[in-house]
């Protein structure tokens, strides 16, 4: 896909890609999403936030339904590269629990709003099977690299004897409780929160 021209002194701006016009619906349609719900949200609402035409909502996403799965695959895709671009820096299984349980805080809001569309929807009538599949995968594999790192520390012995699976369910549990206590209560000390439990996650794994 190619970029736009430059524009050169007194001549009009240079046209969006595709890709830019495609980013742009599915910031927008996240935004949406997260202050209202799946149901509520019109293709009409998208267009209007974005000031384009809701037929190139169909040309680049073919439905709402769609869009809403590449709005979710996104922002989970963004948490998991912040998370892989940090993780080359740590030593060993303690390091990767630490950054994981980092990274709820330094994409805290791109987490929130993901929890948040993702709760909303989960009450709506009519669940699509496509969209819990993508809401799910994050939550999978959020399990696994949790699981397979305390697995690791306790074969090295860096870990004491838990059980993975449930440390695991711990962690994540608690990081979804912060996100929409936050939702609830925006002057909530998130960081604080967070860190208060990483402490209590590594008083019951450091051996």
């Amino acid at each position: 896909m190619k970029d736009a021209p430059a524009a050169e002194p007194g001549s009009r701006k240079p046209r969006k890609t595709q890709r830019d016009v495609a980013e742009l619906l599915q910031s927008s349609a996240f935004d949406l999403f997260a202050t209202q719900n799946y149901s509520s949200v019109r293709i009409k609402d998208i267009a209007t936030a974005t000031g384009l035409n809701s037929a190139l909502i169909y040309y680049y996403f073919g439905s709402k339904e769609d869009l809403f799965i590449k709005v979710i695959e996104s922002a989970v895709e963004r948490a998991f590269v912040q998370f892989d671009d940090i993780k080359a820096n740590a030593n060993g299984p303690r390091d990767l629990i630490f950054l994981w349980i980092e990274i709820h805080i330094l994409q805290f809001h791109l987490l929130q709003k993901l929890a948040k569309i993702s709760l909303d929807y989960s009450s709506t009538n009519g669940r699509i099977a496509s969209i819990d599949k993508a809401i799910k995968k994050f939550y999978e594999k959020e399990s696994l690299i949790l699981k397979n790192t305390i697995k690791e520390g306790i074969a090295s012995g860096l870990f004491r004897e838990v059980n993975p699976t449930d440390m695991a369910m711990l962690i994540s549990t608690y990081l979804d409780g912060v996100l929409f206590r936050n939702v609830m209560f925006p002057n909530f000390k998130y960081k604080q929160a967070i860190n208060v439990m990483r402490n209590f996650v590594f008083e019951r794994l450091d051996a």
